[in-house]
């Protein structure tokens, strides 16, 4: 069920890709600094959208890293306070 959902969903995506692709062929003019670039516009957005996309990515790497590593921490201590309540319930009865 979840790959047919997946799949329907991608297709979709698909086509508003292609839709927005053939909606916005206009050429654009970029000026920065020297450089002046004609490119189109869709293809200025997609390139502008991956940008953000790969900067995010950079961005969150290592804060996710971090709260992977202090999960596990967490994890272990949690684990043996578990067993030393284990230990010390044993102890009472």
């Amino acid at each position: 069920m979840k790959q047919t959902t997946y799949l329907g969903l991608t297709i979709i995506t698909l086509i508003f890709i292609v839709v927005f692709t053939l909606q916005n062929t206009a050429e654009v003019s970029i000026n920065l600094l020297i450089w002046n670039i004609k490119t189109s516009l869709a293809l200025l957005i997609f390139s502008l959208f991956s940008l953000g996309v790969l900067i995010a990515i950079f961005v969150l790497t290592p804060i996710i890293i971090a709260l992977k590593s202090t999960l596990k921490k967490d994890q272990k201590i949690i684990s043996e306070l578990q067993e030393t309540e284990v230990i010390n319930s044993e102890k009472e009865v």
